[in-house]
């Protein structure tokens, strides 16, 4: 069997990619809760004027984990595709509850997984008639210290999901450690821990809980590299640094999360270049290895994006 990273513009070999940025936003809608327009990036172009940027630093494909309920545009992510020449890897599902369209509430797990799987396997029709397929799950999360009844629905339908189709999974924790809890509802339906991304690790600083979700097999994901409202790069570097000399760098993943305007270039920020620069700096300063630095930003990557369908 053919191992392929799925695409917006289609099914690529891994072999054909650079380094990645696992979890981003280069289009999405967060203003519907927040009502601030720092939270809208809608801008194609701006998008594909923002990427060059990370490809500069070597960064060739972006994983979009903007699901409906956030405003994902496949149209956009095709046409950003087709500006850069970067492979865009679009998401799947349902963001958390407060995002939640009515329906979720009234689905059944096997509804949701169907949805999921249906844009997986058969895509998005775009407005040219071309099915812009799905390459990943999620971000999937947790809005606050616990998991509700509303998403624990989303989380199984997930793990079904994933095991039906071998795709990977990926989730947003946010500032509370509830990344075990996903995690084993994920494992809990089937789907494989070499599947499984518990994302937002560095908004949740905190040894014991990292090392738990180690355990699972799972990947542990730093995704938010640049946001010091969150916490300060040197800390989210201690920390990787730690569970790379612990001997866990096959788990580890690097990405900065940006969804914000003013996180681009263009309003001050640092942009999606940050984690393979700035803080590429801060992880070499403390004693990583560029071929340390590789594995965490292609190989791994790469390990959790390829996938097959199962039989």
């Amino acid at each position: 069997m053919t191992l392929r990273i799925r695409t917006v513009a289609g099914d690529v070999a891994p072999s054909s990619v650079g380094r990645v940025l696992p979890h981003e936003h280069l289009l999405c809608d967060l203003s519907l809760l927040s009502g601030s327009l720092d939270h809208v990036l809608n801008d194609w172009r701006l998008a594909a004027d923002e990427l060059r940027l990370a490809m500069s630093a070597g960064v060739t494909c972006v994983v979009d984990v903007t699901t409906p309920d956030m405003a994902r545009d496949p149209d956009g992510l095709r046409k950003i595709a087709a500006a850069t020449g970067a492979q865009v890897v679009m998401g799947t599902g349902w963001y958390r509850e407060p995002y939640y369209p009515p329906h979720i509430d009234r689905s059944s797990v096997s509804d949701i997984a169907g949805a999921m799987i249906a844009e997986l396997v058969n895509g998005v029709p775009s407005q040219d008639g071309v099915a812009v397929r799905a390459g990943i799950i999620g971000e999937i999360g947790s809005h606050a210290s616990f998991v509700s009844a509303q998403e624990e629905r989303v989380f199984r339908a997930a793990g079904v999901a994933s095991a039906a189709t071998g795709a990977p999974v990926t989730t947003h924790t946010g500032i509370h450690p509830t990344g075990t809890r996903q995690a084993d509802l994920l494992l809990g339906e089937g789907a494989l821990a070499s599947r499984i991304v518990v994302g937002h690790a560095d908004m949740f600083l905190d040894d014991d809980y990292h090392d738990d979700v180690l355990a699972r097999g799972v990947w542990l994901q730093f995704d938010t590299t640049g946001r010091v409202h969150l916490n300060p790069d040197e800390r989210r570097a201690d920390a990787v640094i730690r569970l790379v000399r612990a001997g866990y760098i096959d788990q580890l993943l690097l990405s900065s999360d940006r969804c914000f305007r003013s996180d681009l270039t263009a309003f001050g920020g640092v942009g999606y270049a940050h984690t393979v620069t700035s803080f590429r700096d801060q992880l070499l300063q403390r004693g990583l290895t560029t071929a340390e630095f590789d594995q965490l930003t292609r190989t791994n990557p790469l390990r959790m994006l390829a996938w097959v369908d199962p039989g």
